[in-house]
């Protein structure tokens, strides 16, 4: 009880420190369509809606200046974000997975801020986006993280080319806009890897390189319809510190078709990746990679409340690696997972809103049993029969755009020796 209190006065204090802010630059983004944040984010940033989609399929590229003929074309703003949580967890195992250690924040840990970006982009010409990140993170090192967007217009939609590399994002970072967790920042849940399958699988998040092509389409097959897909090569990786670039190149591909039914809009869509290779011992370390998924969104209203349902399933998630120190660095984790997960949020007010997340997950990977007595083949501590999330969301303005988060998971893990654990987060988003 004693724990919970500490927790509620730290998001009271976080609140406090939003609240006394005395900037008044607005983001970026708004800056440069001159729209609030409403305008582009679906029920809380940073989930995207319709317009939200169509800016990113742009490549940053609509602007309000392009109506004033004495206006440059370029409009190139910064905007900041930063993150501060509290989390407190109970019986979680420690992130090695091993069951006798347990997680760092089993006591508490406030992290003020948490990550803090500094980003600058938008239009730079009629065909060309772009964006800068700049990065700080608590438990890791400051990341730079960057894309380029070359794009042209077609009729009812958009074609284009990303360059990108991201210090975190995941493979789909150069050109996703759909919030069922593939690309990492548009996810419902800040307890990611308890309530989002792309995000527990790592398939949404991680280190990449790379260049696609893609093109979204309006109208396709019926009036209001959008056909999107992109393929492409990418590296996992940033730099050549653990692996080269050059010689680990995967493919991959995305498909998604949204179709508007009365006052929803629901969208279908699948993605892999396959590719990489296995090497000796002795040679350069390489990845091999195979993964399939699928994934729904909904989005609409009922009883004039906003909803969303999103909906993930990772078919198959096998990554292996191979070569000079295969096995021996903790960020490159050999993977065979799967896992499936379902979201919604429900809007009571246009500000705030409530959530349930279900997840399960089933890591495939052959573990030695910390207890020594066996192998087991199929089930370690990161099972889960299932886990549990609710939340509260509320977006407000106070001189800057803020988000304040209120989350609680229960995690059913499917190993009996591991216990049940909990997780509880507050967090505070604020950008500037």
């Amino acid at each position: 009880m004693k724990t919970r209190k500490y927790a509620l006065a730290t998001a009271g204090l976080f609140a406090f420190i939003g609240l006394n802010q005395e900037a008044q630059a607005l983001p970026m983004f708004s800056m440069q369509t001159g729209m609030d944040c409403k305008s582009c984010h679906l029920q809380h940033i940073p989930k995207l809606n319709e317009f939200g989609r169509k800016f990113a399929v742009s490549g940053m590229t609509l602007s309000k200046k392009i109506l004033d003929e004495n206006m440059t074309a370029t409009d190139i703003n910064p905007s900041v974000m930063v993150k501060s949580l509290y989390q407190k967890t109970w019986d979680k195992p420690g992130a090695s997975g091993d069951v006798s250690t347990k997680s760092k924040t089993e006591d508490g840990e406030v992290s003020i801020p948490k990550t803090a970006s500094l980003y600058l982009g938008g239009r730079v010409s009629e065909n060309l986006g772009g964006l800068v990140n700049l990065s700080y993170k608590k438990e890791e090192d400051e990341a730079i993280s960057a894309k380029a967007v070359y794009v042209q217009k077609i009729e009812d939609g958009f074609w284009g080319i990303v360059g990108s590399s991201f210090a975190d994002f995941g493979p789909f970072s150069g050109m996703e806009f759909y919030n069922t967790g593939l690309y990492k920042p548009l996810r419902s849940f800040d307890i990611r890897t308890l309530s989002n399958a792309f995000q527990a699988s790592t398939i949404g998040t991680g280190a990449s390189t790379g260049l696609q092509v893609y093109c979204d389409k309006g109208n396709l097959f019926s009036t209001g319809d959008h056909f999107f897909v992109t393929a492409g090569i990418y590296a996992p990786t940033q730099d050549n510190l653990y692996m080269d670039i050059a010689d680990n190149i995967l493919p991959f591909a995305r498909v998604a078709y949204s179709y508007p039914v009365g006052d929803f809009t629901m969208m279908l869509g699948a993605f892999a990746i396959n590719g990489g290779s296995t090497v000796a011992p002795t040679e350069s370390l390489s990845m091999e990679r195979e993964t399939y998924g699928i994934d729904l969104q909904i989005e609409g209203e009922i009883a004039q409340k906003l909803i969303s349902l999103n909906v993930a399933k990772v078919l198959k998630n096998e990554v292996t690696y191979t070569g000079i120190d295969a096995g021996l660095i903790h960020e490159l984790d050999n993977l065979d997972n799967e896992a499936f997960s379902i979201e919604g949020e429900v809007n009571l007010t246009p500000d705030f809103g409530v959530k349930l997340a279900y997840m399960d997950y089933n890591d495939r990977y052959t573990y030695p049993d910390h207890d020594h007595e066996s192998t087991n083949q199929f089930v370690d501590v990161r099972d889960l029969d299932h886990a549990i999330t609710v939340g509260l969301d509320y977006s407000f303005e106070f001189y800057l755009p803020m988000k304040a988060a209120a989350e609680y998971c229960w995690a059913k893990p499917s190993l009996d020796r591991v216990k049940d654990y909990e997780t509880l987060l507050f967090s505070l988003n604020m950008l500037f």
